[in-house]
């Protein structure tokens, strides 16, 4: 009876054991891009994006400069290459303390993906994972956070800026060169820029835009709450572009609850480098800064200078004249 009691006791906790692990599974529906039946195998004819060697090798950087960061909070960085999967696509989710991204090689084949695209991408996985505020759901930063991320901290850490982008859209050089005049941080700048350029081709294969999405036609619309899906491709590549031009400190953190820390906001003083108003809603206050505000920016009077003042118009109304 003892036996059978204790193989009872086992077997409920075994039973609570895989129901913990189940629910701790935090699994991020969708991926880079919505859900879709393109399909690229290996070997297809119409493979023209980056070789195996390519893959690895971005995926190797990405573990390297990201490992520790993932275990400095507590998590496991577990990046499964899959290789001849011919998804197009790629997603990032969470077991326990084990945090992951899956890449896939039908992505990877796409004409669209140059190392530096696919660093873009891996950059957004992991923007999911870290990438702060907005949050979607209880612990997955949202679509257009994790774009804003890749650009304004991932693909920062995946260069040493010895090297700008070549090709360079004439817009983008200007507008990194306007923002970091010095070499190194230019050169970072412009490497996020064209790599979001370079994704654009894939966003048009699965949702065109006409005109095509590019660096000097941003996208005038502003939502009027958060929009935690994927943007369109305009407000994507926009969201790159400002994430890459954006001057906070790249060391300071971002936050999960406020969009200020590490980030780009109105009022931080910014006034480039925001978050994109196409899926991004401000909370309220943060669009009000001391620049728009010039009331503020006027000096006080001391006590004596404004008792001076009013003995003055006193005496003027007595007199009967100001």
């Amino acid at each position: 009876m003892v036996r059978v009691r204790a193989a009872v006791v086992v077997t409920a906790l075994a039973l609570l054991a895989s129901a913990s692990v189940r629910t701790s599974n935090r699994v991020l529906c969708g991926g880079f891009l919505p859900k879709n039946n393109l399909r690229i195998p290996v070997g297809d004819i119409s493979a023209a994006g980056i070789s195996e060697a390519m893959f690895n090798d971005v995926l190797d950087k990405i573990q390297k400069v990201y490992g520790p960061i993932i275990a400095s909070k507590g998590g496991k960085l577990i990046i499964n290459r899959k290789w001849t999967d011919s998804t197009v696509n790629a997603s990032a989710y969470q077991s326990g303390r084990n945090w992951y991204l899956n890449m896939y090689g039908g992505l990877a084949r796409h004409r669209a993906i140059t190392w530096d695209g696919m660093a873009l991408v891996a950059c957004h996985e992991l923007g999911h994972h870290i990438g702060g505020y907005p949050k979607e759901g209880n612990w997955a930063t949202n679509e257009g956070a994790s774009d804003y991320f890749a650009t304004l901290k991932c693909m920062r850490l995946m260069y040493d800026g010895s090297q700008g982008a070549d090709p360079i859209d004439s817009v983008g050089e200007k507008g990194c060169a306007a923002q970091h005049p010095k070499g190194a941080a230019r050169n970072l700048c412009q490497k996020g820029t064209m790599a979001g350029v370079s994704v654009v081709a894939l966003f048009q294969d699965l949702s065109p835009q006409n005109p095509a999405p590019s660096l000097g036609t941003p996208d005038p619309s502003q939502v009027d709450q958060m929009y935690d899906d994927h943007p369109a491709g305009q407000c994507r590549l926009d969201t790159y572009f400002q994430g890459a031009m954006c001057t906070a400190k790249l060391s300071d953190e971002l936050s999960d609850s406020e969009p200020g820390p590490g980030s780009c906001t109105k009022a931080g003083g910014y006034s480039v480098g925001l978050r994109s108003r196409c899926w991004y809603k401000p909370p309220q206050g943060e669009e009000l800064t001391v620049a728009s505000m010039p009331a503020l920016r006027q000096p006080l009077p001391d006590a004596k200078a404004l008792e001076e003042r009013l003995e003055s118009l006193r005496g003027a109304l007595s007199g009967g004249g100001l």
